[in-house]
């Protein structure tokens, strides 16, 4: 059957791609903020928050994906693509709003912070479940590899620029204010998102899907190609996702920079990520994704292992510690493309919300037993502050770098399983055999 997209004019589909592209501005902030900025794990030690609770803010997207993705996919199918889009907009702006107003909670503070995370976290949920099957409607098979690279390098652009400039503030140590009206302002920006997203084209020749859960995840485990990959996408996130938050941590906490220069350092890791999306989408274009997410596993793995082999005293560390932000993020990059390309490729025709939802409950898992995993490791004091590696002090974050770096070279073996060493064809045979 011709995909709905096909059916649209060539302007109907320029008019969905730019609203895509200003509903990621809108939205992009608040969950460049989340994952990788490092104003959030600032402004949870100035409200001293620890090294546990500060890791355990930056989990919650996962730990939330893990547990909500398949129900709000169901609420999805319940509300519509666009009317669950709004309340989640309204809820990721509240959370944000609560952290931005956390010190007037006194001591409770750094709790209301976590609590503001928490809330934005859940809706995060919701909106994922909506976005790839919003997309799908105006997008052709033939476009996708080209938007996302182009979509996510504006806005890399955009947000590598804002929190450049940010970083340049907090070198001069601005009040904590200045932080909380960031995040307010941040958090306002989300209700953007939804006024674009209501702009995208309806689907007006599907019926609304019913839930069948079960019918759905069903297809979704009997379809070989896609469970390999998620089931690898879930061991990637568990091995790798750590490593930035923790890389900042590191920086701040170990190396004692100051909190500007983390900023700066997290803006060159923005950066990385604009190169990676504009290479994806001029220069990756017609590159297998095979040689994309070796490429992508490689660098983690490299990268881990440099983080607990260098010290802190080498001349030039600074930039040795840039240039491994700037890896970390343009492998990510790569790797977000691929898998929203994988997403799209692998759902199976009529099942793809539960698809979806699927694969993204892995991903989320992997990332929130990796980020609470390490929040916990910190928090209790399970590692040696230091210990000493060839006449070397090595610090208990560089240890979990080491454990990062084993798990990744362990994770090589998987990568043969994926359906781009072997075709999908070829392993849904095998199933059906089975």
């Amino acid at each position: 059957m011709v995909a709905y997209a096909e059916t649209l004019t060539e302007k109907e589909r320029r008019r969905g791609r730019i609203y895509a592209y200003f509903a990621c501005l809108f939205g992009c902030v608040s969950e460049v903020m989340i994952d990788s900025s490092a104003i959030i794990i600032i402004y949870f030690t100035m409200l001293k928050g620890g090294d546990m609770l500060t890791m355990l803010g930056t989990s919650f997207s996962g730990l939330m994906g893990t547990f909500l993705y398949i129900p709000g996919g169901i609420i999805v199918m319940h509300l519509g693509l666009k009317r669950t889009v709004r309340y989640a907009c309204m809820l990721g702006c509240a959370g944000f709003l609560l952290m931005a107003l956390a010190p007037l909670f006194g001591i409770w503070a750094k709790y209301a912070a976590l609590a503001g995370c928490l809330i934005y976290s859940i809706q995060r949920s919701c909106y994922g479940a909506t976005w790839y099957p919003l997309l799908d409607i105006f997008l052709r098979q033939e476009d996708r590899a080209k938007f996302f690279g182009t979509m996510r390098f504006f806005y890399t652009c955009f947000t590598g620029g804002l929190f450049f400039v940010i970083g340049l503030i907090l070198q001069k140590n601005p009040p904590i204010i200045f932080i909380q009206l960031v995040i307010a302002v941040t958090g306002l920006l989300i209700l953007g998102r939804n006024y674009c997203i209501s702009r995208f084209p309806d689907n007006l020749r599907d019926a609304p899907e019913k839930p069948q859960v079960k019918k759905g995840l069903s297809i979704a485990l009997h379809n070989g190609s896609l469970t390999a990959y998620s089931v690898y996408v879930g061991l990637l996130m568990l091995s790798y996702n750590s490593l930035l938050p923790m890389l900042y941590l590191y920086l701040k906490q170990y190396v004692q920079m100051n909190s500007g220069t983390v900023q700066i350092l997290s803006s060159i890791g923005l950066v990385g990520s604009m190169t990676g999306y504009l290479c994806y989408s001029r220069v990756f274009n017609d590159t297998k994704l095979k040689y994309l997410e070796l490429l992508v596993h490689v660098l983690c793995t490299v990268v881990a292992l440099l983080l607990f082999l260098v010290d802190k005293s080498m001349p030039g560390f600074t930039f040795f510690a840039g240039a491994m932000v700037w890896c970390l993020t343009f492998a990510a990059s790569i790797h977000l493309c691929n898998f929203s390309a994988e997403l799209l490729t692998l759902a199976r025709p009529g099942n793809k919300m539960m698809a979806m939802t699927f694969v993204q409950t892995y991903s989320n898992c992997g990332t929130a037993v990796s980020r609470v995993g390490v929040s916990l490791i910190l928090g209790t004091a399970m590692l040696a502050p230091v210990w000493e590696f060839c006449g070397r002090e090595v610090s208990r974050y560089q240890t979990l770098f080491l454990a990062s770096f084993v798990m990744l070279l362990i994770l090589f073996l998987l990568l043969p399983t994926l359906s781009s060493f072997v075709p999908p064809a070829y392993m849904d045979n095998e199933e059906s055999k089975k």
